[in-house]
């Protein structure tokens, strides 16, 4: 099977936010004669349905007497402020989970434990695909500070009997999806070519988009180029689809995942930009009619998408650390990866010893996923992008989709944000 790669931007600087590391001495007690060290652990659910993770810490909890992990789950979309206001008051957790571009926001201030010690010694860390080991890590540095855990990449969900029915072949371009949404639109009825999630979450898919169009939020020198003719382009034809065509649902501007998924697989919409973490839901509903395509490439026909990792961090100054690791490392374990990356809240494993296994193997879906992390980006871990990302990108973009005012301007004010950090 081939090694996975995704391409991760260079770092611009270094992120002044205040911030200090949250309580403790920064020692490493993994167990004592008075019963098992207890840690926090903070995450947030994909399905808060789903008992996967209160499972696993059952599991590891009775595996073991060193070590006992409470999980303390928070709402994605509260996370990230609850975290950084936690370690800055000295109230975080032992270990938490963390995205990927969130490193540049708190690795600088040292709020992160660096993680390599750990990973010299851990017997299972050459099963961890090489190229992954990146996303844990500051563009142009070695250090790691987060465990590789779950990722994904997006790609092109589309109704093949839509498309039959306009004749269309499965899309390979971001202007047959532009094509497509046109003549797939039917206001009278009811049906729309696909939602521009201007809502929470809408920055990943807006940016599989941007990618997979040619641009780049920064270049290989580290400099913005958010706004650069080659973005400016791929924006615009990501708008044009609402703006000029009307082919976007109505509250596309402020749609989260929820209202897009419902589009979908409701047929309200014939495409949606998403993961495999969809997968199952859209096979339930469409059948035989779901179709997946890479994303779509802009007129270079560079293929790229968005990679985002979901991975594991221990803070800096918990006096628990050796504990932190014990749980952190035990979760990237193959039973423990199998068990997660084939459960509702699963993404794509991390190691080759479960990416090999049938469930990912036999997937023509997932294969396709797996295929695009040879050419996926990340969001950059530098300064200003976990604004941008939280609330700058709605901010700047809802308008331009509602097209109340330039698309060149909305990214001028996400780029200005990016050199101004």
């Amino acid at each position: 099977m081939k090694r996975l790669n995704f391409l991760v931007a260079p770092m611009v600087g270094a992120l002044t936010l205040g911030i200090v590391a949250c309580g403790g001495d920064g020692g490493n007690d993994a167990g004592g004669s008075d019963g098992p060290t207890e840690i926090t652990y903070w995450l947030w659910e994909d399905d808060a349905t789903d008992p996967t993770w209160e499972n696993l810490s059952e599991e590891f909890n009775t595996s073991q007497e060193e070590v006992e992990v409470t999980l303390q789950t928070i709402p994605l979309d509260q996370y990230q402020d609850r975290l950084t206001t936690a370690v800055s008051s000295g109230s975080g957790p032992d270990a938490a989970r963390s995205k990927d571009w969130w490193l540049g926001q708190l690795a600088p201030q040292g709020v992160l434990a660096e993680l390599d010690p750990f990973i010299e010694d851990w017997d299972a860390s050459e099963d961890v695909m090489e190229p992954l080991w990146a996303t844990g890590q500051l563009p142009g540095s070695d250090e790691t500070y987060m465990l590789p855990h779950q990722y994904v990449t997006l790609y092109l969900y589309y109704r093949k009997d839509y498309f039959d029915e306009a004749g269309l072949s499965a899309p390979e371009t971001q202007e047959d999806v532009v094509q497509a949404a046109k003549l797939i639109t039917d206001q009278n009825e009811g049906r729309y070519g696909i939602d521009l999630r201007g809502g929470a979450g809408g920055q990943d898919q807006w940016l599989a988009w941007m990618y997979a169009g040619g641009a780049r939020v920064v270049d290989e020198a580290g400099e913005v180029v958010l706004d650069d003719s080659v973005a400016e382009e791929a924006n615009e034809r990501y708008l044009s689809i609402a703006t000029e065509y009307d082919a976007a649902p109505p509250g596309t501007a402020t749609a989260a995942f929820a209202q897009v998924q419902t589009n979908f697989s409701s047929g309200t919409t014939g495409m949606m930009i998403h993961h495999a973490g969809s997968l199952d839901a859209m096979r339930e509903a469409h059948g035989e009619n779901l179709g997946v395509v890479p994303m779509p490439t802009g007129p270079s026909g560079e293929a790229s998408t968005l990679g985002s990792m979901s991975g594991n961090v221990v803070l800096s100054d918990s006096d628990k650390q050796e504990a932190a690791w014990k749980w952190i490392s035990w979760l990237s374990t193959t039973d423990a990866m199998e068990t997660m990356s084939t459960s509702p809240q699963g993404q794509l494993p991390v190691l080759d010893s479960v990416a090999e296994l049938e469930e990912f193997t036999s997937d023509e879906a997932v294969q396709i996923s797996l295929e695009a992390s040879q050419t996926a980006r990340t969001w950059p871990a530098i300064p200003g992008v976990a604004q941008l990302a939280a609330t700058t990108w709605q901010t700047s973009l809802q308008p331009a989709m509602a097209d109340e005012k330039p698309g060149a301007d909305a990214l001028n004010e996400m780029a200005s944000l990016l050199r101004e950090e």
